[in-house]
Formats: structure tokens, sequence, C-alpha cells
């Protein structure tokens, strides 16, 4: 990558119901494979291959007879210990099949569903972690969620602008730990997965069984937020393993006897709204859950539900405080969207999103409907899966969990007229695998089980390197480069240069959007604080007096604000009082392409600026 060149014009200012159809009749017609066969069906199936295996010796030593007597002696078998001839030009010989290595792969997998999940289990959540944050490290910048989880975790406040605080505290967390490996970040984006999965199999396990909750594992890798969101740390990912923790621990705490369950609840229900506010959906539907099944009626009756509302509603309180106190900001945001007006195009607001939604659960609905297409070449033997059998308590809890938040999202899009972001919907789809497994028949057969076990392996194994390919693609194509591709390093050290050119005093402030002042800040040493917008209100670590005691390095993209030869209008209010020295570099960006920058060192006034380093072009 060539260095940025920075230009000097600086100026002062599957499934179905039901058995297998029976083909035209044949010689022998495969049954069903099902995890453990009778004994009876065993015999049966053995005393039917022993009289095929005679009829077919028979029949080969009639037909062998004649072309004895016609051969010639050198036909004759060889003697003891004397190795046979090679077969005839022609002959087929035993030896690698492609067709044979693709059967016996996918049937292996539907042999360990049910005969070995627990394996099956570890081999998905190892292959699926170390392609996924092998596809994230390979490139040489992060998305754009990540540096503003950076920009938000240095500050460690009880709250942010646009949402809650605990993916900015532990994204910090592993910063400082990881002694400033910025990587650490991926880490918890492929670990907070691979939780949600966990705690997805736990459920399973005690509601549809081993076998099934593997295979609802299985299923959510096909969910599109299961796959290139989660090469970013953020506040959808984030909740994931907690929306499914928290439903477990309800579980555990209305079936069982123990007030510590309903602990853990409170603190649980106070983290997940800690992630992200759309939590306060699912603790709506857990109250209503309670409130319908004869189980959590009577535990109304004791103190654990009071409990865990005192519980977590302190766990909460500091988080409650800074809403008050910030004129709750974070919801502001959420429906800071472009207006619909008229009856007709609110309710097609809402039903956007929830047709978005479906269309992020494409791969798990398509493979489930093609696993029941049948005479398709390949395709095995159908496979019969035997799954638990879940409890009225178990079936509603989870199903209800899984669709009743994304429901209730679509409404409030409608009744407040909003054109909403569909991704919103990212951080509620922990369950929706496992809903799906608890919607098939106890008995599921998949008619055409190689076929869905191919489109699953290709998903698992090919959609991390197709991401890969895409994203350089994309930064090789004519269009916009991807953050990931972002020389974000270089133009961090570009600024930082420009800044010590001019002062003597630590950089403290980066001021710009969260994309272009978030470059700067994360790869700068030490990191800065970022002014957000020169906005107070979306950065209360900044205050005019700081502002005024440090001063600031101002940066835009020529995108944004075409003219570098002026502070742009929105952010001259909060700048005031601060002499400000501009100047324009140019930022290359690879095959062809570049980024022109306006920036600004803004010092306080009566700062004294350092003379230009020699050789650089002379201010007009």
């Amino acid at each position: 990558m060539p260095k940025p060149a920075v230009a000097a014009t600086e100026v002062p200012a599957a499934v179905d119901h039901g058995s297998v159809p029976v083909a035209e009749p044949r010689a022998a017609a495969p049954a069903p494979r099902v995890a453990a066969s009778s004994q009876a069906a065993s015999s049966q199936a053995a005393s039917s291959q022993a009289a095929s295996s005679q009829a077919a010796s028979s029949q080969a030593n009639a037909s062998a007879a004649p072309r004895a007597k016609a051969a010639k002696p050198a036909a004759a078998a060889p003697a003891p210990g004397v190795a046979p001839a090679a077969p005839a030009a022609g002959k087929a010989t035993p030896g690698f099949s492609f067709a044979k290595l693709y059967a016996e792969t996918c049937d292996s997998f539907l042999d360990a569903l049910q005969t070995s999940p627990n394996r099956l289990l570890l081999w998905i959540m190892g292959a699926y972690g170390a392609l996924w944050f092998s596809s994230t490290v390979s490139f040489p910048a992060m998305p754009f969620d990540s540096y503003e989880m950076f920009l938000f975790g240095k500050e460690m406040q009880w709250g942010y602008w646009k949402h809650p605080p605990l993916e900015p505290w532990l994204t910090e967390i592993a910063y400082q730990l990881t002694f400033h490996w910025i990587s650490s970040h991926f880490v918890l984006a492929i670990g907070s997965i691979l939780v949600t999965f966990y705690f997805v199999y736990l459920i399973g396990t005690e509601t549809v069984g081993k076998t099934g909750a593997t295979l609802a594992v299985a299923l959510t890798i096909l969910i599109y937020y299961f796959g290139p969101p989660v090469t970013m740390y953020n506040h959808n990912v984030g909740q994931l393993p907690i929306f499914a923790a928290t439903v477990y621990i309800y579980r555990k705490a209305v079936l069982g006897e123990k007030l510590s369950n309903w602990v853990l609840l409170g603190v649980a229900a106070a983290i997940l709204m800690y992630a992200k506010y759309s939590g306060a959906l699912l603790l709506a539907v857990l109250v209503l859950h309670l409130l319908l099944m004869p189980q959590g009626r009577r535990q109304l009756l004791s103190r654990g539900p009071y409990v865990a509302a005192l519980v977590g509603l302190v766990v909460l309180l500091p988080n409650l405080i800074w809403l008050v106190h910030s004129n709750f900001l974070p919801f502001t945001f959420a429906f800071d969207r472009p207006p619909v007006e008229g009856l007709v195009p609110r309710v097609w607001a809402g039903l956007k999103f929830l047709f978005a939604q479906l269309g992020y659960h494409a791969g798990l609905i398509v493979v489930v409907l093609l696993a029941m297409i049948p005479k398709l070449p390949l395709q095995g033997q159908p496979v019969a899966i035997e799954l638990g059998r879940p409890s009225l308590f178990d079936k509603s809890l989870v199903l209800m969990a899984a669709f009743l938040p994304l429901l209730m999202i679509g409404a409030m899009t409608s009744w407040a007229g909003v054109d909403q972001r569909p991704e919103i919907g990212g951080s509620l789809v922990a369950l929706s695998g496992l809903a799906m497994v608890m919607l098939l028949p106890q008995r599921s057969v998949l008619r055409a089980p190689r076929l869905v076990t191919t489109i699953w392996l290709l998903v698992l194994i090919g959609l991390p390197i197709g991401h890969v390919v895409f994203i350089n693609a994309k930064a090789n194509g004519s269009g916009q480069v991807p953050t990931q591709m972002w020389p974000a390093r270089e133009l961090s050290g570009a600024m930082q240069a420009i800044w010590n050119s001019k002062s003597l005093r630590r950089l403290d402030i980066v001021t710009g959007d969260f994309k272009q002042a978030g470059f700067v800040a994360l790869y700068a040493s030490p990191r800065p604080s970022v002014f957000i917008d020169a906005d107070f209100r979306k950065s209360p670590w900044v205050t005019p007096e700081r502002l005024k005691q440090s001063g600031t390095l101002v940066i835009w993209a020529t995108s944004d604000f075409p003219r570098t030869d002026e502070i742009p209008e929105p952010y001259r209010a909060a700048l005031e009082g601060l002499t400000p020295t501009l100047g324009t570099m140019v930022l290359p960006l690879g095959h062809g392409k570049s980024q022109t920058y306006g920036w600004a060192v803004m010092l306080p006034e009566g700062t004294p600026t350092l003379a230009p380093p020699p050789g650089a072009p002379k201010q007009p």
C-alpha cells in the first residue's frame, strides 16, 4: 500500500409426516434409515440379503460354466502364492469415485446426527468458529461497527447515544486484557455466536433431545444473521447469547424450585437490557408466558418472580439513571428514521420489516422444504430422524420467544410510522433454528438427505470463504471500497504526523464522524477521544472546557463536505474559539482509487504553532 500523500494547501482560518411413498415394484425396496431399528427388521433384512446373494451366486456359476469350458489353459486360476494376472483392458476396476466419496461424506454426517450428536456439535462449532475467525482477520481493517465499539469503549460510560454500554465495555476490556490486540474484538464476535449455539443446545437437549438440539444448531447456521454479520462485534451479535441464556434460565426458574434460579434470571434480564434495549421485548414475552402457563401462574404465589424483578431493577439502576439524565437519547436514535405517512404506507412499513426477516431466514426455510423433495439423483435412502416430543410449556416458550419479538417490532414500526431498519431484528433470532425443529413432526423423514447435507456444508464452509472473495472483489471493482479494506492505519499515521507538525501537545481529541474519526482514533497511540459530529450530546466525555484546553484535530471526507478551505458548517458552533489551520490530503486506496480529506488542526487561542517541517509546501 503506498503511503498517503499529504497535500499542502494550508490556509489560515425437512420434513414430512407419514411414511416414505413406495416406488414401482423392484427387487428390493430400501426402507428409511432410523436411529434405532428393531431386531425383527434387522433379521428380515439379513435374510433378504442372504437370499439375494445366493441367487446372484447361482446365476453367476451358471453363466460362468460355458465360459470355463471354452477357456484356454493359460486362463486357469493361478496357483497359490502366484499373483493374479492384471485385468483385461476395458474391465472396470475398483478405485476412487467422487460420487462414492460424496455419498459417504453426506451419510456420515447424517449418521453422526443420530448416533453421536454431541461429537457432531463440537465439530460444527469448531469448524464454524475457525472459518469465520479466519475470515475476519484476513482483512487489513475492520467493519464499520467495530470502530464504533472501540470509540465508545474507551470512554466507559453507563450509556451511549445509540445503545446501552455492554458491548463497548467488553470490547475495551478485551482490548486491555490482550495487551492492545485489536483482533480480540473478533474473538468476542465469534465467541458470542458459539455461546449462543451452546445455550440453544442446552435448551434443545431438555426439550427435543440431543439429536434435535444438534439439528437446531445446524439449522441456525443457515440464518443470514449468523453469516457475514458475525464478523463484527456489535449490539446485535452481543445480545444473541444473552437472549438464549435468559430463556434457558427462565425455564429453569419456572420448572425448578430454587430461589437462586430466580436471582440468576434477574441478573440475566438486566444484562440483556445492558446489551440492547430490544431485550425488553423478550422480557415482555416471558412475562406473558408466565401468565399463560399453569406452571408460571403457580410461581406467582411464590417469591421467586418478585425477587427476580427486584434484582434486575437494582442491577439495571445505573443505566436507568443515565437514561433519565440523557433524556432517553438512545430511543430517539431508534426512531430517527424517515417518517411514513398514511395508513397503508404505515402498514406496509411493518410488513416490509417482517418480510425482510423471512428473507434473512430463507436458507433455513429452503433447506427444510428441499428435504422433502423425492426422486433426485444421488440422494441415497430416505433418512428418518426421531425427535423428542416437547411439552406444551417448552414448545410455547420457544415459539413465543422466537417469533413474538419480531412481530412486535413490525407492529411498532407500523404504529410509529417509521421506515425501520430490518437489521435490528438480528439480536432476536437466537432460537429460530430450535423453533423450526419444534415445528417438525416427531418422526421426520428426509427424502433428499444428501442434497440438504450438501447445501448445509456449502453454507458452513463456502460462505466464510465467499465473504472474503466478495469483499476483495468489491474493493477491486469500480464501487466504494469496503470499510474492511480501507487503509485506516495509513490514514491515522498521516493525521498524527500532521498534528505533530503543528503542535507540541498530545493529540487528545479527534473531531469528525464515526467512520473517519474512528479510523484515526483507533490506530493512534495513545488513543484520543472522538468528538462525534462535534455534538456534545453524542460525546458527553468532551466538554467545552476540555476542548479549549486540548484543542482538536478535525477530519472530514470531501464526499461528505466538499470544501477543504473551511470548517464544515455543522462543526463550527462547537469549535468556536479555537484557532484553525486547514489543509487537504489525498489518501490512496489502491486500484486507482483515492479519497480526498479536509483537515484542520485547531488549537486554543494563544497556543504557538510549530514551523512547517523542511521541504513542506508553503502556505498560500
